[in-house]
Protein backbone atom coordinates (compact mmCIF):
# COMPACT_ATOMS: atom_id res chain seq x y z
CA UNK A 1 0.00 0.00 0.00
CA UNK A 2 1.16 3.19 -0.53
CA UNK A 3 0.77 4.87 2.76
CA UNK A 4 2.13 3.29 5.94
CA UNK A 5 1.12 3.34 10.29
CA UNK A 6 4.12 3.25 12.46
CA UNK A 7 3.19 0.23 14.51
CA UNK A 8 5.17 0.06 18.02
CA UNK A 9 7.20 -2.43 16.21
CA UNK A 10 7.14 -3.50 12.68
CA UNK A 11 6.69 -7.28 13.06
CA UNK A 12 8.59 -9.95 11.43
CA UNK A 13 6.95 -12.43 8.42
CA UNK A 14 7.31 -15.09 11.10
CA UNK A 15 5.22 -13.61 13.43
CA UNK A 16 2.50 -12.07 11.24
CA UNK A 17 2.26 -15.68 9.93
CA UNK A 18 2.87 -17.40 13.57
CA UNK A 19 0.93 -15.66 16.32
CA UNK A 20 -2.59 -16.08 16.72
CA UNK A 21 -4.59 -13.36 14.47
CA UNK A 22 -6.56 -12.18 17.99
CA UNK A 23 -3.16 -11.33 19.13
CA UNK A 24 -1.47 -9.45 15.97
CA UNK A 25 -4.74 -7.45 16.03
CA UNK A 26 -4.33 -6.48 19.32
CA UNK A 27 -0.90 -5.54 19.40
CA UNK A 28 -1.18 -3.72 15.90
CA UNK A 29 -4.11 -2.12 16.61
CA UNK A 30 -5.88 -2.99 13.65
CA UNK A 31 -9.15 -3.03 13.55
CA UNK A 32 -11.23 -6.25 11.76
CA UNK A 33 -14.37 -5.18 9.93
CA UNK A 34 -16.73 -7.22 7.92
CA UNK A 35 -17.29 -5.91 4.54
CA UNK A 36 -20.62 -5.88 3.21
CA UNK A 37 -18.97 -6.59 -0.38
CA UNK A 38 -20.20 -10.26 -0.62
CA UNK A 39 -19.37 -11.30 -4.31
CA UNK A 40 -17.60 -14.45 -4.78
CA UNK A 41 -14.17 -13.20 -5.74
CA UNK A 42 -13.77 -10.39 -3.71
CA UNK A 43 -11.51 -11.31 -0.46
CA UNK A 44 -11.38 -8.17 1.18
CA UNK A 45 -9.33 -4.86 1.53
CA UNK A 46 -7.53 -3.10 4.10
CA UNK A 47 -6.91 0.92 4.37
CA UNK A 48 -4.63 3.05 6.54
CA UNK A 49 -5.22 6.34 7.96
CA UNK A 50 -3.01 8.08 9.86
CA UNK A 51 -3.75 6.40 13.47
CA UNK A 52 -5.48 2.83 12.15
CA UNK A 53 -5.44 0.44 9.70
CA UNK A 54 -8.85 -1.39 9.00
CA UNK A 55 -8.94 -4.53 7.51
CA UNK A 56 -12.93 -5.49 5.97
CA UNK A 57 -13.18 -8.95 5.30
CA UNK A 58 -16.39 -10.27 3.47
CA UNK A 59 -18.45 -12.57 5.64
CA UNK A 60 -19.32 -16.25 5.46
CA UNK A 61 -15.78 -17.13 4.11
CA UNK A 62 -13.74 -19.98 5.56
CA UNK A 63 -12.12 -19.47 8.75
CA UNK A 64 -8.52 -20.21 6.61
CA UNK A 65 -9.82 -18.05 4.24
CA UNK A 66 -10.55 -14.88 6.78
CA UNK A 67 -7.51 -15.97 8.47
CA UNK A 68 -4.98 -16.27 5.51
CA UNK A 69 -6.02 -12.90 3.85
CA UNK A 70 -6.22 -10.93 7.08
CA UNK A 71 -2.89 -11.38 7.91
CA UNK A 72 -1.49 -10.83 3.86
CA UNK A 73 -3.49 -7.81 4.50
CA UNK A 74 -2.04 -6.61 7.75
CA UNK A 75 1.40 -7.47 6.57
CA UNK A 76 0.72 -5.54 3.46
CA UNK A 77 -0.30 -2.28 5.08
CA UNK A 78 2.65 -2.63 7.76
CA UNK A 79 5.09 -3.44 4.55
CA UNK A 80 6.56 -6.37 6.11
CA UNK A 81 10.12 -7.27 4.86
CA UNK A 82 9.79 -10.74 2.83
CA UNK A 83 5.94 -10.89 3.24
CA UNK A 84 5.09 -13.49 0.00
CA UNK A 85 2.74 -13.01 -2.91
CA UNK A 86 -0.64 -14.76 -2.46
CA UNK A 87 -0.91 -17.47 -4.60
CA UNK A 88 -2.71 -17.50 -7.67
CA UNK A 89 -5.84 -16.92 -8.33
CA UNK A 90 -5.65 -13.71 -6.03
CA UNK A 91 -4.57 -10.63 -6.77
CA UNK A 92 -3.94 -7.69 -4.83
CA UNK A 93 -4.53 -4.12 -5.83
CA UNK A 94 -3.28 -0.63 -4.50
CA UNK A 95 -5.43 2.04 -5.11
CA UNK A 96 -3.75 4.62 -3.06
CA UNK A 97 -2.70 6.66 -5.87
CA UNK A 98 -6.70 6.48 -7.52
CA UNK A 99 -8.04 7.82 -3.73
CA UNK A 100 -5.30 10.55 -3.56
CA UNK A 101 -6.17 11.49 -7.07
CA UNK A 102 -10.08 11.37 -6.18
CA UNK A 103 -9.28 14.00 -3.51
CA UNK A 104 -7.14 15.89 -5.26
CA UNK A 105 -9.46 16.42 -7.81
CA UNK A 106 -12.45 17.31 -5.15
CA UNK A 107 -9.83 19.76 -3.67
CA UNK A 108 -9.69 21.52 -6.35
CA UNK A 109 -13.09 21.55 -7.05
CA UNK A 110 -13.63 23.09 -3.71
CA UNK A 111 -11.07 25.67 -4.01
CA UNK A 112 -12.32 26.80 -8.08
CA UNK A 113 -16.05 27.68 -6.27
CA UNK A 114 -14.39 29.30 -3.30
CA UNK A 115 -12.30 31.27 -5.95
CA UNK A 116 -14.93 31.92 -8.33
CA UNK A 117 -17.46 32.93 -5.70
CA UNK A 118 -19.85 29.52 -5.24
CA UNK A 119 -20.27 28.07 -2.12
Amino acid sequence: MGITVSPPVKPSVDHLMDAPLQQLVDELHVTLDESSITEPGFTGYAYVTRDRVVVSLPPNRSELEHDCIARYLIGTAFQVDGLPPLPEPFQVSDMTADVNRAHRNQADEALRRVQGGAA
